[in-house]
């Protein structure tokens, strides 16, 4: 019976650390997969030690059977890297790699080997997915397909992870622009929710803060203190998890558009400790979207909002550093290439700025 390559789930009950696993027993003369469990150490112990503990346990488990040379890359998906993920990744990131997976790797890998699969196949594939699909799309694709390989080189399954030199043989489609707010449209769009204080609050927190979805959607009234929205948590389909990445847990100067706007909505929300109480998608579909069908204005996604504050903010100040920091992107180069048509000050500056043009246009 093939026994997969486990990490462990760790878990605490009696004030202790216990680590939960399979093993391949006989049971009446038949081997059985059983589930057990190992008391690893006391709670009080730092988690960087128990992680330890629980590597050195589970290798010793590990060894019992030496890793399948002969495993399907399926296989492989089926009983190691996707409980792998689902134990390890954020619950967004998990269902993005499974529709790539079941849209367009597990048909492609078919029945082929881990040890048979080749660099030539993957940019032959690659390759024709170009022609239809936009550069993001099999750029997710090569990423998630890299990440198997190298997750199988890791536990000793292969030797070198064969994607790690595929690339797309050729021209690639192109990119239709991405869409972002004006500045007019935005007031237009506020303007027409003058009804609906809630949502705009939301599409000012999109576009004159940056704002994410999962961001506005997981923000509570104790982030906001002295002038400043603190990014400290993201939502995503009832899950509250961490923000995107490091560099977006950040804080942000609240401009008067957005100052005003929570004033109303705080004397209206009530004593809950989120501004919202439903999500995103609900606010959109059933309030914002038909408020702009009736102005006869477009409706372009809350994601557009972010779009357009780096488009502002690189007007405003000639460089890219402020929309990096208030967007909260690691680089500038995300910025300039997907958020605009380390110095925290330049933030600041810019949204000074932007601050001021609003007021200057209102006069």
């Amino acid at each position: 019976m093939q026994q997969r390559w486990q990490v462990g789930y760790l878990f605490t009950r009696h004030n202790g650390w216990f680590v939960r696993y399979y093993s391949t027993k006989i049971v009446d003369g038949q081997p059985k997969r059983v589930q057990c469990c190992k008391r690893l150490c006391d709670g009080d112990v730092p988690k960087k030690t128990v992680e330890q503990l629980r590597y050195e346990h589970m290798a010793s488990v590990n060894e019992v059977t030496q890793p399948q040379a002969d495993l399907t890359i399926v296989d492989f998906w089926d009983k190691t890297y996707e409980p792998f993920i689902e134990e390890n990744l954020k619950p967004s990131t998990v269902r993005g790699y499974k529709q790539v997976w079941a849209a367009h790797l597990k048909k492609h890998f078919g029945t082929v080997l881990l040890k048979d699969y080749r660099t030539p196949h993957g940019s032959v594939f690659l390759t024709s997915l170009s022609k239809t699909y936009a550069k993001h799309t099999v750029q997710s694709i090569r990423s998630l397909a890299s990440g198997i390989f190298s997750h199988a080189v890791n536990l000793g399954h292969i030797e070198s992870n064969p994607w790690h030199d595929v690339k797309v043989l050729g021209k690639t489609k192109e990119v239709p622009a991405t869409k972002h707010y004006t500045l007019e449209e935005i007031e237009n769009i506020i303007s027409a929710l003058v009804e609906h204080v809630d949502c705009q609050l939301i599409m000012a927190l999109a576009f004159f803060l940056g704002l994410r979805r999962g961001e506005i959607e997981g923000l509570q009234w104790g982030d906001i203190d002295a002038g400043f929205i603190h990014i400290r948590r993201s939502a995503w389909q009832g899950h509250i998890t961490t923000p995107k990445t490091k560099k977006s847990v950040r804080s942000i100067p609240i401009i008067q558009p957005v100052a005003a706007l929570l004033v109303l909505w705080k004397a209206k929300a009530g004593d809950g400790a989120y501004l919202f109480d439903k999500r995103m998608n609900y606010y959109a579909r059933k309030i914002i979207r038909p408020a702009l069908t009736k102005e006869k204005l477009s409706w372009k996604g809350l994601h557009a909002g972010r779009r357009g504050l780096g488009t502002v903010l690189r007007t405003l100040t000639g460089n890219s550093n402020a929309g990096r920091d208030v967007l909260g992107h690691t680089t500038t180069q995300v910025t300039e290439n997907h958020y605009e048509g380390a110095m925290p000050e330049e933030a600041l500056k810019g949204m000074k700025l932007l601050e001021a043009k609003i007021a200057k246009e209102t006069k």
